[in-house]
């Protein structure tokens, strides 16, 4: 199709529909707020990688898992957090078609490695906790722990790699990247099921449940154990961040795959989908300042790392 006689898509959207997400004023707020949270995250992130990789007394079982989501944060820092904002804005894929296969595919890749992380996390200090008879996880099993973990992550999120598709719609501009599951959606709804229980159902359910019990078991020994308390407020408020940063993304996503969005919400699709993923984004962010907020150790080591990590 000749570009010269193309319907720009951000130009019908706002003539048809007075899409928000079309206007000047609601794409800089947004690129504002992706800003700082690309920034905070990717340096944040950074020191925590830095700080536990250069300091032994912080590669702690714990702090491995907590070193890997900082690593996949940062992946989601450059992946995610940039590509996605660019191509709503954009109402065209411009990436290519590679980047049109993969980036989906890390996203969903991410999202499962950091529910599964934070269980693991949650299943260690349970078992630590509650049973303190029993022999700690080692380094080597927690290495092996993240590579099942990652492997399991990718394996669940492989399938996206093969219905993304690169097309044209009518007269607009442009090539878009959409998933194709032909013409009957229940294969996306399906899959889109399983994925919502086994990223967030089942995880959350294990981590509630484990740290429940964990709560119950500090509360009879609340004396001997203050330092284990602030590492599990510290863990708490990484999973409560993290859970309310996503809610919204997933449940937007799940009520647009059942075809149950508010009419209001219909309306305004493309500002609601920016909004809530930009909010999810921001679980980058909230990882590095709790652990600098309830973490003595590493705060002090970001305090050494900080101007590194800026440079």
């Amino acid at each position: 199709m000749n570009d010269n006689t193309c319907l720009d898509m951000n130009a019908e959207l706002w003539r048809n529909k007075r899409d928000w997400s079309t206007q000047s004023f609601t794409i800089f707020v947004f690129v504002f707020f992706y800003t700082i949270i690309i920034l905070i995250g990717t340096v944040g992130n950074l020191c925590v990688i830095l700080a536990i990789s250069r300091t032994r007394t912080l590669q702690t079982v714990p702090n491995m898992f907590i070193f890997s989501l900082s690593c996949s944060d940062l992946v989601v820092c450059f992946t995610s957090a940039t590509i996605t904002p660019i191509a709503a804005f954009k109402k065209e894929w411009i990436f290519g078609a590679v980047l049109c296969s993969i980036a989906p595919f890390i996203a969903g890749a991410s999202l499962c490695f950091s529910t599964f992380t934070l269980s693991a996390i949650s299943v260690d200090r349970f078992l630590l906790i509650c049973f303190p008879t029993r022999k700690a996880l080692s380094r080597l099993q927690a290495l092996v722990a993240i590579m099942v973990i990652c492997i399991l992550s990718t394996s669940l999120s492989a399938p996206v790699i093969f219905k993304q598709r690169l097309k044209r719609f009518g007269n607009y501009c442009g090539q878009f990247c959409t998933e194709e599951w032909g013409i009957d959606q229940s294969g996306r709804r399906i899959y889109g099921s399983i994925m919502l229980s086994v990223q967030f159902i089942v995880p959350l359910t294990i981590i509630t449940f484990c740290y429940t019990a964990i709560s119950f078991r500090l509360g009879k020994q609340r004396a001997a154990l203050k330092r284990r308390q602030r590492t599990n407020r510290m863990l708490i408020g990484m999973v409560v961040a993290f859970s309310a940063s996503w809610f919204f993304s997933v449940l937007f996503n799940v009520l647009r795959d059942y075809d149950c969005l508010p009419e209001w919400c219909q309306a305004q699709e493309y500002f609601f989908g920016i909004a809530t993923h930009c909010i999810a984004m921001s679980s980058t962010v909230w990882n590095p300042l709790l652990y600098a907020a309830l973490n003595l150790q590493l705060r002090a080591a970001f305090l050494r790392l900080l101007p590194e990590c800026v440079k």
